[in-house]
């Protein structure tokens, strides 16, 4: 018989009626089945070639068992280990997923999300593309935020402790006798610009009763691609290394823009980390076959992504039981060849 086969087929095969077969092939648990019973009808259904219709038996249901994933920067290396971890858990309750990028364009952002809704995906987890995203779209769809930024503290978010973080790389480069630590923004969320990390070092420093030099800063545009912001990433650090300024480490607020330094440095025979300490974020697997190997701030990507996907789908399928959730989990510093103790006078 041909893979159309229906519940009908499948009815008449074993001898029982519609509904039964129907309670089993569907997986409805309301009304218990006997093991016996269920083992005649699976039987009876692979027999003729029976194929469940999926996406008809979610329709009745008014589901879909989709969830839509939206990230601003789809070159960027960061999120294809998050979204592994969105799919391996998703896979556990029955879910597929949709992929959305939005180039960190506010307009895109929005034709997505107005797409969610319209292929009435069940819920979305979603990299916000800059702190003013309008989320009134989706504002009856189950989202998760992937963000700590506290323009969305009424939202459910998961994040990592970014600013813990770069404090870690920061206290390291102080023990290893760094105290002139350039500080390379760019190409992230505009949260604000730069101004939390540039913060964040400043009062570094202050804590130690020394003050961070406003030449020790280099800035690239934020909410850019990947590509092009390691290209401006390698022009800024082409500059800032002509004004020769007095810097013997470089903490980088993500690996990109890490790896555009040491590129530089390379290039102009500056010895990494004899000369040069250079400290990325996010751990990326670039990083890690880099010459020197890039010293990194490691994120906890996949397990970003699994945390998500199962706290969606319960808020999907519990709602009356889901709270608000803010969930941030601590990154690790893992060293390499690209930082080292500084070099001695």
């Amino acid at each position: 018989m041909s893979s159309k086969a229906t519940i009908v087929d499948v009815a008449r095969e074993c001898g029982l009626s519609q509904a039964t077969v129907a309670r089993v092939l569907n997986g409805q648990k309301e009304i218990q089945v006997k093991e016996k019973t269920r083992k005649r009808v699976l039987s009876a259904a692979r027999k003729i070639g029976y194929e469940r219709n999926v996406l008809a038996a979610n329709f009745r249901r008014q589901k879909t068992k989709t969830i839509a994933i939206s990230i601003a920067d789809l070159t960027n290396p960061f999120f294809p280990e998050l979204i592994k971890g969105v799919q391996n858990k998703i896979r556990e309750y029955g879910y597929s997923f949709v992929q959305l990028n939005n180039e960190w364009n506010p307009k895109i952002e929005q034709d997505n999300f107005r797409y969610m809704i319209q292929s009435r995906v069940d819920g979305a987890i979603i990299s916000p593309s800059h702190p003013g995203a309008d989320l009134t779209t989706l504002e009856d769809l189950p989202i998760i935020l992937l963000t700590n930024s506290d323009k969305f503290s009424g939202y459910d978010t998961i994040a990592n402790d970014s600013k813990g973080g770069m404090i870690l790389a920061l206290e390291r480069l102080f023990e290893l006798g760094h105290r002139k630590i350039a500080l390379l923004t760019g190409g992230s969320m505009m949260s604000v610009g730069s101004s939390w990390r540039l913060q964040a070092i400043k009062d570094f420093y202050s804590e130690r009763n020394m003050i961070f030099s406003d030449d020790l800063c280099i800035k690239c545009d934020m909410s850019v691609s990947s590509l092009e912001s390691f290209s401006q990433a390698r022009a800024a650090m082409r500059k800032f290394f002509n004004k020769d300024t007095p810097a013997t480490a470089v903490f980088a607020s993500n690996d990109i823009l890490a790896l555009a330094a040491l590129h530089v440095a390379n290039e102009k025979g500056i010895k990494v980390p004899d000369e040069l300490s250079i400290i990325g974020m996010d751990g990326i697997l670039s990083g890690e076959i880099s010459y020197p190997a890039l010293t990194t701030v490691g994120k906890n990507r996949s397990q970003i992504g699994s945390l998500a996907a199962k706290s969606l789908i319960e808020k999907i399928e519990t709602p009356l039981e889901w709270q608000t959730k803010k969930i941030i989990l601590p990154c690790k510093l893992i060293e390499r060849d690209s930082s080292g103790p500084v070099k001695k006078s």
